[in-house]
């Protein structure tokens, strides 16, 4: 996701002229990436740098509200031109849009691929091949957790078809 931050960056600058020198700029958009329970922001927190009267800060959108904070104060922080489907999760925008791998990608899957597109509030773009987004569609993910083995070693069932008898009503 980096390339895609910094590459997002040199647009801007292509754009308006001026050159990002600086790692805080304002409008740059910033996700938080670990919990800061003093300052009550936590994994997952998104915000923008804004121009304050006491120069550049960030302001976070969160559980507490919202908050404004001095850009020197916040130390886990990404920038979010771009970001993962697995960073989205738990998020919205009102526009998204999704870069498509090659089809033949491993990454390429139906679960992937909704939780990609959900995120979107009013607009969602799909960048790549028909045939990648088909793919996606037709691959389902296979969950290699290693859950079925542990009860097996523990002594418990893995099948979810053992049916468990119902209680006896109590009198």
């Amino acid at each position: 996701m980096s390339h895609w931050n910094r590459q997002v960056e040199r647009w801007l600058t292509e754009e308006t002229g001026q050159p990002i020198t600086s790692a805080w700029y304002a409008g740059r958009p910033v996700l938080v990436t670990a919990n800061d329970y003093g300052l009550k922001v936590y994994n997952g927190d998104a915000g923008v740098v804004v121009v304050g009267s006491d120069g550049l800060r960030a302001v976070i959108a969160g559980a507490a509200g919202t908050l404004s904070f001095a850009t020197s104060r916040l130390t886990d922080i990404e920038t979010m031109h771009a970001m993962t489907i697995h960073k989205s999760q738990g998020s919205q925008a009102d526009e998204v849009t999704v870069l498509m791998p090659p089809e033949d990608s491993r990454l390429l899957t139906r679960e992937l691929f909704y939780t990609a597109v959900t995120r979107a509030k009013t607009k969602v773009r799909v960048a790549g091949s028909e045939a990648s987004v088909r793919a996606a569609i037709a691959r389902r993910a296979v969950r290699a957790t290693g859950l079925a083995q542990r009860l097996r070693a523990s002594g418990g069932e893995p099948s979810a078809r053992r049916r468990i008898a119902p209680s006896p009503p109590s009198a």
